[in-house]
């Protein structure tokens, strides 16, 4: 199954064939062996179980790859963030802490301890879209509207355009 590494914006099949390994086919689809996990990641693939031949493989572009394990990183931050709150509530509401607090004079504000260590922001930033993605989307939108109107691009290409010329007119002639 020799291939060349894929390029950046193609999605790609490959069927398993005998010998394959997704170390090889990290190897020779992405140019690197090391990322064969993240081959069985994006392709729902038991790491421990073998690979069989016929088996289709999805190498999906850098994008697809980056958005998925962003949010499945987010998937991840959201539900270690539930038990964090829900095991510091408890924490905080049990018999001992009472207890302690009440020996030391002290109050604790448990709505200020819980929004010290939410975790949410995290998540979100990463189940926010990418630039690209941003970008892609508003392309595709007729309600899109650049921040630098069309007409200034296409003075500045053209000054561009004008600079490029008289230097190229002139300097022959300096040097």
């Amino acid at each position: 199954m020799s291939t060349q590494p894929l390029p950046l914006n193609l999605t790609k099949t490959i069927k398993i064939s005998a010998g394959d390994s997704l170390a090889n086919i990290a190897s020779e689809v992405l140019g690197d062996y090391s990322s064969w996990r993240e081959l069985a990641v994006m392709n729902d693939i038991d790491i421990f179980k073998a690979i069989e031949i016929g088996q289709t493989l999805t190498i999906p572009t850098k994008e697809e790859a980056e958005r998925r394990f962003k949010d499945q990183a987010a998937i991840e931050i959201n539900g270690i963030n539930k038990e964090v709150q829900s095991r510091v509530k408890e924490i905080l509401n049990s018999r001992e802490v009472k207890t302690i607090t009440k020996l030391l004079g002290i109050n604790i504000d448990q709505d200020k301890i819980l929004k010290d260590l939410d975790l949410s922001s995290i998540s979100k930033s990463l189940s926010a879209p990418t630039k690209a993605e941003r970008i892609r989307k508003a392309l595709k939108t007729s309600s899109y509207e650049p921040e630098v109107p069309i007409w200034r691009i296409i003075d500045w290409v053209l000054t561009f355009a004008l600079i490029i010329n008289i230097s190229l007119l002139y300097l022959p002639n300096i040097i």
